[in-house]
C-alpha cells in the first residue's frame, strides 16, 4: 500500500496532474490553480533534487508555477506559458528517458 502512495505522490500521476492544473489555470486565467499546480509539483521537485545535475534547479520548479500565477494575475499573456516551459521540458525529457529504457 505504501509503495503505491509513493508512486502516486512522486510519480507520473502527480507530475501530469500538476502540469494539467497549471495549464487549466492559464487557460481559465485563474491564478489559484497555478498555485495549486505548484503545490502539487513539490513532491516531484523534491524527487528530482536527488539528481546531481538538477539539484538546485529542481528546487525552483514550483516557484516557476508561482511566478506564472503572478503573471496571470498581472494579465500578461505569454509570460505564464514561458514560465511553465521548465516544468514541461523536464517532464518531456524524463518521459523520453523512461520510455527509452530497455528491460
Amino acid at each position: 500500500m505504501s509503495t503505491i502512495l509513493v508512486q502516486v505522490f512522486f510519480g507520473w500521476p502527480m507530475i501530469i496532474l500538476s502540469l494539467a492544473v497549471s495549464v487549466a489555470g492559464i487557460l481559465k486565467k485563474w491564478s489559484w490553480m497555478l498555485v495549486l499546480g505548484g503545490v502539487l509539483g513539490v513532491p516531484f521537485s523534491v524527487y528530482l533534487t536527488g539528481f546531481t545535475t538538477l539539484r538546485f534547479f529542481a528546487f525552483l520548479l514550483p516557484f516557476f508555477q508561482i511566478g506564472a500565477a503572478w503573471a496571470v494575475r498581472a494579465k500578461l499573456k505569454i509570460l505564464p506559458w514561458i514560465l511553465l516551459l521548465p516544468l514541461a521540458s523536464i517532464m518531456f525529457v524524463l518521459a523520453i528517458i523512461v520510455l527509452s529504457q530497455h528491460g
